[in-house]
Order: structure tokens, then sequence, then C-alpha cells
């Protein structure tokens, strides 16, 4: 069990914001398309990685030039900001309170262009639990490994994600780390990574305070 860490760090998409299947109906609308067999929701959960370009590059699309790769982020955000299956994950808002209330700092780590990731948490009510927000300059969903080492924090920190990637950026920066199964990839995957999993943000208190 991780110690009680001095700041943690939060993933948004898919550890505190339960988008799984409004990601997965814009991919299949792009996917479709494009002629490729649409994912089912295991199938999703089951190949989903990072770098997301990767990712898409695996399931048959291969944009000729980098502008081609940023048209094809921006179609996926515009169908999935509209999306009817946005929601906080069972849990999340409960956590950050808890949290908040032992003073934690807290901050957010994401592959998410910035305005939309700063918009998203307005919208649910988060921004004034978050010490800082990091998200990404673009649509690509590349590593945040780069934007972890600039954050500098001091004393024990803990990463909560729901991806091998969140956990390969932990282990980088000598963070603790627990993964949360409820969010883009399986347990069975994120089980293989060597930290906690958890089913739900619910369990996630008790193991800290």
């Amino acid at each position: 069990m991780p110690n009680t860490p001095h700041t943690i760090v939060w993933d948004f998409n898919g550890t505190l914001l339960d988008d799984v299947r409004a990601c997965l109906d814009a991919l299949n609308v792009i996917l479709r398309a494009n002629r490729i067999s649409p994912l089912t929701a295991a199938d999703y959960r089951a190949r989903f990685r990072f770098p997301v370009a990767d990712f898409y590059r695996e399931l048959g699309m291969v944009p000729a030039t980098p502008f081609d790769w940023e048209a094809l982020g921006e179609s996926f955000h515009m169908r999935y900001l509209f999306s009817p299956h946005l929601r906080l994950q069972e849990g999340a808002r409960e956590a950050l309170l808890a949290f908040h209330a032992a003073g934690l700092r807290q901050g957010i780590l994401s592959a998410l262009e910035q305005g939309i990731l700063e918009m998203q948490l307005r919208q649910f009510g988060l921004t004034p639990h978050l010490d800082f927000i990091r998200g990404s300059r673009n649509y690509d969903g590349a590593s945040k490994e780069d934007a972890a080492r600039g954050l500098n924090l001091q004393g024990p920190v803990l990463l909560v994600g729901d991806t091998l990637h969140d956990a390969e950026v932990a282990r980088s920066q000598g963070w603790d780390c627990i993964l949360c199964s409820a969010g883009h990839q399986n347990a069975t995957r994120l089980a293989t990574a060597g930290f906690p999993v958890i089913p739900t943000l619910r369990l996630l208190p008790p193991r800290l305070l």
C-alpha cells in the first residue's frame, strides 16, 4: 500500500471522468467512415493504449501527414464533447473532497488538450479542489512523461490513473501509483504494471487516510 502522499496527481479521462462510452462512440463513427469494423467496449478496453496515434494505426487508420493526425483528433473531440455519456466516475467527487479536507495537494496531469480539460473540470465543478492543471497543447494524445517532469513535485507523490501509461509515468518520476480498472483499460492489463489496481475510486480514500 502506498504511503500517505503529500500530493495526488490525477489522470482525468477514464479516471475522474467516466468517458469510455463517449470515446468509443466517437471512435466508432470515425472507424465506420474509414470502412473499418467498429469496436465493442470490451475490445476497446483490451486494445486502447498510448500514444493514441499508435492505437489508431493498429486499428488501420494511417493519416499521411501531421496535419491529417491533427484533423483526426479534432474530428474525434468534436463528437466526444457533445456526447450525452460524460459523467464523473463513481466515487470521484467524494475522493477529491476527502483528500482536500485532509490537506493534501491535488492536481491533474492529462493528455487532453488544455482548453478542453479546463472546460470539463469547470463543468463538473472540480476546479476548486485542484492546485494545478496540466493538459496537452494539442489533440495528439501523446506521452505525459515530459509534462510530469515539468511539474517538479516535491515529497511523496501518488498518481491515480486508469492506463498502463499512467503507471509508466509514475515509475519514470519515482512516484507511487494506484490504477482504477473502471476506465480505458481492463483490470487484466492493468495488473501487469505491478501497482495496486482498484475497481472503483470509492476504495481510494480508505487506503490513504
